[in-house]
């Protein structure tokens, strides 16, 4: 998550491996949030279940991208059987800690072990942050929640599907991806990142293309050797154009999810065929 939004508005808009939230303090309620009184001191977010922990151990640890860590965790039967649809995501937090974070899992439903892109990030008031978790080695204990959300919606009977991700939003979109959710459609994958190197599954563009997703990579900050696409995704798809009865799909900061909005708004695309995954 990205830009001078609290974690608690930016969490609404994009659930990917970009921040956690925390909801052991006083917050600042972004329009039409629900905030459900608990005891002292703790106020519940009106868009989920209470989690249910378990502790489960890391199975690994490396790097995915300058900032962003891949990291993989064996889930227990009843927590697996919760993935039903690409975009869900879990919450973890350190053994004992007040503070969870919420995490989209990038792996495809009935795969595993769960997979995750996370962005290295301080903590703030908001959020634990993740270095507890990025630094982490195989082995470490943390507890983790069951699914949660409802994922990315069907895109129905829409013939072309736009995917826009931007930095660690590409975890849910790659989970959609490779679910075989969007085969038979005319696929576009936008996704943005500030330099070549920032870019995580970049080695999987080939193996997407087999998957009939023309990925369309965007850098923000090229340097003078870059010769693809420049600037921001949503500017990028408006030049190249939106083809008729489009849905999209979107994981990024507050400013690409809105420009998408913008996008759709002018292209024709209804509101309910621009869905988010949470």
């Amino acid at each position: 998550l990205h830009g001078q939004m609290s974690a608690v508005s930016a969490t609404l808009l994009l659930l990917s491996g970009a921040t956690g939230l925390s909801v052991t303090r006083t917050v600042h309620r972004p329009q039409g949030l629900r905030l459900l009184p608990r005891r002292a001191g703790r106020v519940c977010l009106g868009w989920g279940p209470e989690p249910v922990w378990k502790t489960l151990p890391i199975a690994s640890v490396g790097d995915a991208a300058d900032g962003l860590k891949a990291i993989t965790v064996d889930p227990p039967s009843e927590i697996a059987a919760g993935f039903l649809t690409p975009g869900q995501y879990v919450q973890m937090r350190a053994i004992g800690a007040e503070k969870a974070s919420f995490f989209a899992v990038a792996s495809h439903p009935g795969a595993t072990p769960f997979e995750f892109l996370i962005k290295e990030q301080p903590p703030s008031e908001w959020s634990p942050g993740t270095g507890w978790l990025t630094g982490a080695s195989a082995g470490l204990e943390v507890e983790m929640s069951q699914m949660m959300g409802g994922g990315f919606k069907s895109v129905g009977d829409s013939p072309s599907v736009l995917l826009f991700a931007a930095g660690s939003g590409i975890a849910p979109i790659r989970s959609v991806i490779e679910s075989g959710l969007l085969k038979g459609k005319d696929v576009t994958l936008y996704y943005g990142a500030r330099t070549p190197a920032q870019m995580a599954y970049a080695d999987k563009f080939d193996e997407w293309s087999t998957l009939g997703i023309e990925c369309v990579p965007v850098i923000s900050a090229p340097a003078d050797d870059w010769d693809g696409a420049t600037g921001y995704v949503q500017d990028v798809a408006r030049a190249r154009g939106v083809p008729a009865h489009s849905a999209m799909l979107i994981c990024g900061m507050k400013g690409m999810a809105e420009g998408v909005k913008a996008l759709a708004a002018d292209s024709g695309v209804p509101e309910d065929k621009v869905i988010a995954n949470f």
